[in-house]
């Protein structure tokens, strides 16, 4: 990591790499509350594993962002009253596209997400749905 940041001029804060299961780290769980960003390569990952995520990403600050290469919630998602408690509920995501050799995994391009983890739209929906009962 330290190699790479120099040979791209880049500077960086402190950080720690972890290997292991991040769903049973202890780690993982203490830092979490305190994450501005989360980058989760989860192209791969089954719904199962995404929807342990979800759960995890409760624990994350307003504000926090997660980038993933597979939407946590769609675009289109709409909070009523079914879900307004489901963790993607709590999620603004928006799409960007890569183009083809930008990445070191696949020479297509593709898309990635930002989820920005935003609890205002639950709160406005729950005091309209107070305000009606």
């Amino acid at each position: 990591f330290e190699h790479r940041m120099r040979l791209y001029g880049l500077r960086h804060g402190a950080i720690s790499i972890w290997r292991g299961d991040f769903c049973e780290s202890a780690d993982v769980q203490r830092v979490l509350p305190a994450a501005d960003v989360l980058l989760v390569n989860n192209y791969a990952f089954d719904s199962a594993l995404n929807q342990n995520l979800l759960q995890m990403f409760l624990d994350l600050k307003d504000g926090a962002r997660i980038i993933s290469l597979r939407p946590f919630v769609t675009p289109d998602y709409k909070i009523n009253a079914r879900n307004v408690y489901a963790p993607e509920s709590i999620l603004a995501v928006r799409r960007y596209p890569y183009w083809s050799n930008c990445v070191s995994w696949t020479d297509s391009g593709g898309e990635y997400f930002v989820q920005t983890v935003d609890r205002t739209r639950v709160r406005q929906f729950l005091a309209r749905s107070n305000a009606l009962a």
